[in-house]
């Protein structure tokens, strides 16, 4: 029976070492730890990657163009930025009822 260590099961996984050594940290992947070191064995990397295919995961999503740019789904909404925090912040003031006060500008010319 074959056997990889971090980096070699990593590499045949075509994932980080460091998501892998998560994976198998929080025991999502079957390993083994008997000294310092991580130890995989070849049959539970494969059975990893076909519960993967069995599960769907990595497929586009309903709304997606396609699995080439999965990442820009039409059915998710977009956050972030400075907007979108002082937006969430007024919103939530809003849900509490709390009184904030108004900022003043400066008046100095520099």
């Amino acid at each position: 029976m074959k056997t990889y260590d971090l980096t070699q099961a990593a590499s045949y996984l075509k994932m980080s070492e460091s998501y892998l050594g998560e994976l198998a940290r929080s025991k999502k992947i079957k390993a083994a730890k008997p000294g310092k070191r991580w130890v995989f064995l070849e049959k539970d990397l494969v059975e990893y990657l076909d519960a993967l295919y069995s599960l769907g995961v990595n497929t586009p999503q309903q709304g997606c163009d396609g699995e080439d740019s999965s990442w820009h789904c039409t059915n998710v909404g977009t956050s972030g930025g400075l907007a979108s925090r002082l937006q969430t912040v007024k919103e939530y003031n809003k849900l509490l009822a709390l009184k904030t006060r108004s900022r003043h500008k400066s008046t100095k010319i520099t």
